[in-house]
C-alpha cells in the first residue's frame, strides 16, 4: 500500500532534480550528494524502510523530501536514487554535508583564516575597512575596453581562489588574472586614518596568473546549479590585506541559519547602477529554502546545495558573482568569519525585487573542493 501511493505520487513529476555522474546511466548523486543506483521505487529498500515509518498520506515536507530522490522512468515505472545507506527524515544520524575531517588535504586549509580586523577605524554604513576582508579577490577579464573586473571571489589558501563556474566558463570575454589585497579601484595605495587621526596604508595589492581553472564538473549552465569553482594561481604573498577566509569545516559544517544574517561583499552593481570603486559590505536576512523555492518555482529548481537571501530590496548584485556570503561561526573552537556561500544569481533588477539572491552552498562542496587541491 504504502509502495503503491509513493508511486502515484511519483507519477505526477516528470522532472528529475538530479543529474548522472557519467555515462553509466545507473550511477546517481541522492540528495545528500552520496553515491546511489538509479533503480525502480519497488527496488529500493531504503526507500521502502523509509515510507513503512512516515504517516499516510504524505505530509508535503516528507513528500518534497521523497521527491529529491526521483531520477528518472523505466517506462511508465519511476525510477529513484537509490543509497546504500538507510534514510532519515530530519535526522541527525545522516549528515546534512560531507564531514571532511579526515579527508587528505584538509591540511591546504589553513587554520589561520577568517580573522577580524581590529583596528579602531571609522567605517560607516555598507564601507569596509582596508583590511575588514583581506580575503575578497577580483576576476579580471579582456574586454573591448580594455582589462574589466566582472566577478569576484575568495582566498582559501595562499594558491587557490574561490569563485562560482558562471564566471570561468563559457565566457565572452577572456579570463586575465586575479587580484587580491585591493580595496578602492581609484588608488594605488589603500589607507585609513582611525579615531586617533593616525594615518595607516595597506600593502599593494597583488595581481596573480591563473595557472588552472576548476570548474565543478556538473555545473549546469541553464539551471546555474553546482555553481562553483577553483582558481590556482601564482602563490600569494600573505599580508595584513591578503589572507584567507575560513570554509565550514568541524562545528561550522552544519551552521544553522534560522533567525541569522550574514554578510555579502564586493565591487559590484550599486543601486545608482554603477560599479562602487571601493569594497563594500551588506547584511541579508537568510530566507528559509522551502520559502526561496516558492518564491522561484517558475524560473529555478533549487535544491539543499544552495542557499538564499536578501530580496526586500536589499541584495547583492552582479558584480559581486562569485563572491561570499559569510557569517560568524565557531570553526576549531574560535569565532572566526566562515564563507558559507558563494554568490550565483537573482533577480534582473538587482535589490529591487521581492526575490532574493541564490547562492552556491559551500558546506555542501568541501569534499570537492578537497579533492580539486594540490600542495
Amino acid at each position: 500500500m504504502f509502495c503503491a501511493v509513493f508511486f502515484l505520487h511519483f507519477i505526477l513529476f516528470v522532472q528529475a532534480q538530479w543529474e548522472f555522474e557519467s555515462t553509466n546511466h545507473d550511477l546517481c548523486k541522492t540528495p545528500h550528494h552520496q553515491d546511489g543506483k538509479c533503480t525502480p521505487i519497488y527496488s529500493c529498500k531504503p526507500i521502502l524502510d523509509l515510507l513503512d515509518q512516515v504517516p499516510q498520506p504524505l505530509p508535503p515536507e516528507i513528500s518534497d523530501y521523497l521527491k529529491s530522490y526521483h531520477c528518472g522512468f523505466d517506462g511508465n515505472s519511476p525510477k529513484v536514487c537509490c543509497p546504500s545507506k538507510p534514510i532519515y527524515f530530519n535526522n541527525a544520524e545522516e549528515p546534512t554535508f560531507p564531514d571532511v575531517s579526515r579527508h587528505r588535504n584538509t591540511y591546504l586549509l589553513p587554520r589561520k583564516c577568517g580573522q577580524f580586523d581590529s583596528l579602531d577605524k571609522i567605517v560607516n554604513g555598507n564601507k569596509t575597512g582596508i583590511f575588514e576582508f583581506p580575503w575578497m579577490a577580483l576576476l579580471s577579464y579582456q574586454t573591448r575596453n580594455g582589462p574589466q573586473f566582472k566577478c569576484g571571489g575568495t582566498i582559501i589558501n595562499p594558491r587557490y581562489i574561490l569563485t562560482a563556474a558562471h564566471c570561468v566558463t563559457n565566457l565572452k570575454t577572456p579570463l586575465l588574472g586575479v587580484r587580491v589585497g585591493e580595496h578602492d579601484l581609484r588608488t594605488v595605495t589603500d589607507c585609513e586614518t582611525n579615531k586617533d587621526k593616525e594615518r595607516f596604508c595597506a600593502p599593494p595589492f597583488q595581481d596573480l596568473q591563473i595557472e588552472k581553472v576548476i570548474p565543478h564538473q556538473q555545473y549546469n549552465a541553464k539551471f546555474l546549479t553546482d555553481d562553483i569553482a577553483l582558481l590556482r594561481v601564482a602563490p600569494i604573498k600573505t599580508s595584513e590585506n591578503s589572507r584567507p577566509v575560513c570554509l565550514p569545516l568541524a562545528e561550522s559544517r552544519n551552521y544553522n541559519f534560522t533567525n541569522r544574517n550574514a554578510v555579502v561583499t564586493g565591487w559590484g552593481m550599486t543601486e545608482n547602477g554603477r560599479p562602487s570603486p571601493d569594497l563594500l559590505k551588506v547584511a541579508l536576512s537568510v530566507v528559509p529554502l522551502e520559502e526561496c523555492k516558492r518564491l522561484y518555482k517558475t524560473t529555478a529548481n533549487l535544491n539543499e546545495r544552495q542557499l538564499c537571501a536578501g530580496g526586500k530590496n536589499k541584495d547583492s548584485c552582479g558584480g559581486d558573482s562569485g563572491g561570499p556570503l559569510q557569517v560568524m561561526g565557531r570553526i576549531f573552537g574560535e569565532t572566526r568569519i566562515v564563507q558559507q556561500g558563494i554568490v550565483s544569481f537573482g533577480p534582473r533588477n538587482c535589490g529591487s525585487s521581492y526575490l532574493p539572491g541564490v547562492y552556491t552552498r559551500v558546506a555542501a562542496f568541501m569534499d570537492w573542493i578537497l579533492d580539486n587541491m594540490e600542495p
